[in-house]
């Protein structure tokens, strides 16, 4: 055997430096682990800490001070929504409402409608250009709020005029 590894070195020497390769990049990924040191920790990952009992921390008197001398920003007006990823649109008020029964929003339509802060008929019903406008550029398909009338039917809808619904948008 010694004579083969003489008589031609290069793939011995190739098979060496790939295993310690290999040997590193195994033992390089292990997480470290102290061995020798038993102080009572388990393997486990440690729990994650809920929010509940995170107590938040008191500002330092300097930023707290500083904070009490800057002016605040001016708040939203009231009929803005809050979400700032979201379209400016009035907020809406009350529980929300089944927008799949609006012909043209499907379930996922409503799921992203929710999420942008547009939940109920009433704040639909109440909305001009400006407001279409302002939600439509959210939307996948452009233009989908005037083509299915979404705020003639939420008119309708609000008033609880159910039947004239069904019977204008089938």
């Amino acid at each position: 055997m010694f004579a083969i590894i003489t008589a031609n070195p290069i793939p011995f020497i190739l098979a060496v430096i790939i295993g310690l390769i290999t040997a590193w990049w195994i033992w390089g990924r292990a997480p470290d682990v102290d061995l020798d040191h038993d102080d009572g920790h388990t393997d486990a990952p440690p729990e994650p800490v809920k929010a509940a009992e995170i107590e938040p921390e008191a500002p330092a008197p300097a930023v707290a001070a500083a904070a009490a001398t800057t002016t605040a920003e001016p708040e939203a007006p009231a009929n803005e929504a809050v979400n700032e990823d979201g379209p400016k649109i009035a907020a809406a008020v009350g529980e929300p409402d089944d927008l799949t029964r609006i012909k043209g929003i499907g379930p996922k339509l409503n799921e992203l409608c929710q999420s942008l802060g547009v939940q109920r008929f009433d704040q639909i019903a109440k909305w001009g250009a400006k407001d279409v406008a302002e939600v439509d550029q959210y939307l996948k398909i452009k233009g989908r709020i005037d083509r299915d009338k979404w705020v003639d039917q939420a008119k309708l809808l609000a008033a609880g005029k159910d039947d004239d619904h069904k019977a204008k948008f089938g």
